[in-house]
């Protein structure tokens, strides 16, 4: 599959057991072999499809994508993205958010994932946490992933976290000076979001 162009509309879509789960719209920063970035723009809409495991945003009533929006790097074969997000008025850069994940994978509207809850928060000042390991541990006891899938979770939380102790970030930090051109607008979901095939 071809790639993006800057500022084109690149659908992450999560799958879970076979089935579209949740849609996001994002706005394409970068799209080379080596590197895939978006970016969520402020108030974006989700969707979810009917899926037999709910969405936990979806209940929560969480259907839009609040504050500074969000910027995910993507490297092909990695487990987790890296995420920038700012905050305050003054739209300070906070820090790098490591989400777990399948590794993307392509389709002619943009590209396929599952987020796997199990999270590492690196502030700008210094030093990381991890995140989520309940709700992980939970997801995994209710049958959302195999148990081979939750061992391959564990061993990637212990692989990132193993990175951040040793300062091997890979990313360019640069990323933080990030801004969102004023110009693109609010991508919605095309028609047929919730029914395209799985490639």
């Amino acid at each position: 599959m071809g790639f993006f162009a800057p500022g084109d509309v690149a659908l992450r879509r999560e799958v879970l057991h076979g089935k579209p789960w949740s849609v996001t719209p994002t706005r394409v920063v970068l799209d080379e072999p080596g590197l895939l970035v978006v970016f969520t723009v402020p108030g974006t809409v989700f969707g979810f499809p009917p899926h037999h495991y709910p969405h936990g945003w979806q209940a929560a009533g969480n259907t839009r994508w609040r504050g500074h929006g969000k910027l995910q790097l993507h490297r092909p074969g990695d487990a987790y993205s890296v995420d920038l997000y700012w905050q305050g008025p003054e739209r300070r850069f906070a820090g790098w958010y490591l989400n777990l994940q399948d590794p993307f994978r392509r389709t002619p509207l943009g590209f396929d994932t599952l987020d796997h809850a199990l999270d590492y928060w690196a502030p700008v000042e210094g030093g990381w946490v991890e995140r989520d390991r309940d709700e992980f541990e939970a997801q995994l006891a209710e049958g959302k992933y195999t148990a081979e899938q939750g061992e391959a979770i564990r061993r990637t939380g212990k692989e990132v976290g193993a990175m951040l102790d040793a300062g091997d970030t890979w990313w360019d930090r640069r990323w933080a000076d990030f801004t969102p051109d004023p110009d693109w607008p609010v991508p919605t979901l095309p028609a047929g979001w919730a029914d395209y095939p799985l490639p």
